[in-house]
């Protein structure tokens, strides 16, 4: 038994720092051994000073102990001990065994164990390493079953792309593609970089990109307009389209189109998803129920990241608290500053124009939409300050006005289904949801709230029960890409909800803006279509939110802020010496 068992069986019959007497005799019995050893535990003890042990001179005189820690003492120790050997969540139930003062002394501890520090690997060479909590979810690392922002993040370290998005010059640059072209916007032709290499070891060929893409489902955007894919060697991939379409590199630049090897999802599709294996600069090295760790790729073809390894501690997440920092517990240092930065996207309503019901009439969409109060979704506090969005964009949302809103009993016969998406257990649209079955009641309608899952909502069986949908998107930094995705994606609720008449007209814009060169009347067309869902009251926006970005101010530590995922881009982060 570790010494610890013993102090804490003294915890139990002793009180702190109250002196008692008794005898090595009646110690052994507690600590169920013998006298000999119970005499080594308390030597032991005294000379740690846990204890205070002074033997009485003078024949019947018992000895006298005073112990000088309480139990939550020894809970507070042990779970110091439980993270220092990686067992986190031993460490988080000791945790909950506590008094509230040594609970805040365990956290204020905790925060100097997280962040950036330099440890040694066991060859003695310096190792930077980025360490941080983050509440446990169900990641699924497989590109093609990304959910979450925090999916979205992970697949960004440890796969890439043919091509990504550079946000700050609106282009794309190369990544696995050194160089990609067409004529006439139907035939693209991508030219692969040799020797890139997967985590397991072996090359990326022009193979695994069509295996990537043939994977995706037949109704994803990328595939709609997909003809066929032809491998000309092993660096050379052609793929042909049915119509001109000069966006479609920038579909390959999505998270979703990240180049997997194929027979590692084939060997076991479910495992994928918790241990993949890409050709990122991070590889993952540990995903199990203590912490996920990624440690750099060596043999990455491009530029090598600054950390050396990120380890993502799981944690309570009442232990986390608010997740208002990269760091989530505390900012690397007392220089940083925190900076409200209104997220682009929106929460939005979608109503079901395919539905057998009322709101397959558009008198009774616009009644619904005259009658929803967009105000009373913008949560206000110290961490939020929403605002009404008019649009996915925050921009335009600025330029409109509220109209003046009817309260009025509408008077029908009504009963709507309202469904609240719900991103992952505990993150959902139930609060909207609600508020918006409140205000319908105002006005004289019932209505039913049911919680369902994204996945299931992308089910047109699952969707078809439903008269209305609150959900929400964050845009990623191609903000073009993911507004023209939003509206035409069938995994998503806008498309699916709309009527024949609607999705003619919306694929027929769409298909006329990807022929267009210039960015400007690109957005334009897509402004007129968003602009056209609204006319016909299909879609009606709610709120967009806020997230906080904290800025070093003369940090050492260089790029480390918030990306569109709201999560640090590890592969930018480093320090000045």
């Amino acid at each position: 038994m570790k010494y610890m068992e013993y102090v804490r069986i003294l915890t139990t019959y002793f009180t702190k720092n109250v002196q008692v007497e008794t005898t090595i005799a009646q110690l052994a019995r507690l600590f169920n051994c013998s006298e000999r050893h119970t005499k080594s535990i308390v030597n032991y003890l005294d000379q740690h000073n846990w204890i205070k042990w002074e033997v009485q001179r003078g024949r019947g005189k018992k000895p006298k102990l005073t112990l000088f820690v309480q139990s939550d003492d020894i809970l507070y120790q042990e779970a110091i001990n439980k993270v220092g050997s990686e067992k986190y969540q031993e460490a988080f139930r000791l945790l909950q065994q506590m008094d509230s003062m040594y609970q805040d002394r365990f956290q204020t501890w905790f925060k100097k164990v997280l962040g950036i520090s330099q440890t040694k690997t066991e060859d003695e060479e310096p190792l930077d390493v980025l360490r941080y909590p983050f509440y446990e979810t169900m990641l699924s690392m497989d590109p093609l079953t990304i959910m979450s922002r925090h999916d979205s993040h992970m697949v960004q370290q440890i796969f890439d792309r043919l091509v990504a998005y550079d946000p700050k010059s609106d282009k794309l640059i190369p990544q696995i593609a050194h160089h990609w072209e067409t004529v006439d916007g139907i035939r693209w032709y991508f030219y692969l970089r040799k020797q890139v290499m997967f985590h397991h070891g072996r090359e990326l060929t022009s193979n695994d990109v069509k295996a990537t893409i043939d994977r995706l489902p037949k109704y994803d955007v990328i595939k709609k307009n997909l003809v066929t894919i032809e491998i000309r060697n092993q660096t050379v991939i052609i793929f042909k389209l049915k119509e001109t379409d000069y966006l479609f590199p920038r579909y390959l630049a999505t998270m979703k189109a990240s180049i997997i090897p194929i027979e590692m999802v084939e060997q076991n599709e479910i495992n994928f998803r918790k241990k993949p294996i890409g050709s990122g600069p991070y590889q993952l090295t540990r995903h199990d129920q203590e912490k996920v760790q990624l440690d750099v790729f060596l043999d990455y073809y491009g530029y090598r990241p600054w950390l050396d390894r990120i380890e993502i501690i799981k944690t309570p997440e009442k232990l986390v608290g608010n997740q208002s920092h990269p760091f989530l517990l505390s900012a690397p240092d007392s220089s940083w500053k925190g900076i409200k930065v209104q997220e682009e996207g929106a929460d939005y309503i979608t109503f079901n124009c395919r539905k057998d019901g009322p709101l397959k009439n558009i008198y009774y969409r616009r009644l619904l939409c005259n009658l929803i109060d967009e105000k009373e979704f913008c949560l206000h506090s110290n961490h939020e300050n929403e605002s009404v969005a008019h649009s996915f964009l925050t921009e335009r949302s600025k330029e409109k006005t509220s109209k003046t809103k009817v309260h009025d009993n509408v008077n029908e016969d009504m009963f709507l289904q309202i469904a609240a998406q719900q991103i992952r257990e505990g993150v959902n649209h139930k609060r909207e949801a609600l508020i918006l079955q409140s205000q319908l009641e105002r006005a004289g309608i019932s209505s039913s709230v049911e919680i369902v899952n994204a996945q299931d909502l992308g089910n047109p069986q699952v969707l078809n029960k439903f008269d209305i949908v609150v959900a929400g998107i964050a845009l990623t930094e191609d903000r073009l890409l993911s507004v023209l995705t939003a509206i035409q994606s069938s995994q998503l609720t806008i498309y699916p909800s709309l009527n024949e008449q609607m999705r003619n007209e919306v694929d027929q814009q769409v298909s006329a803006l990807k022929k267009l060169h210039d960015t400007t009347r690109q957005w334009q067309m897509y402004v007129a279509i968003e602009d056209y869902l609204k006319s016909n009251h299909a879609i009606f926006f709610l709120n967009h939110r806020t997230h906080t970005v904290y800025e070093p101010n003369n940090s050492q530590y260089m790029n480390i802020k918030l990306d569109s995922n709201g999560r640090v881009d590890y592969r930018k982060v480093w320090k000045k010496e």
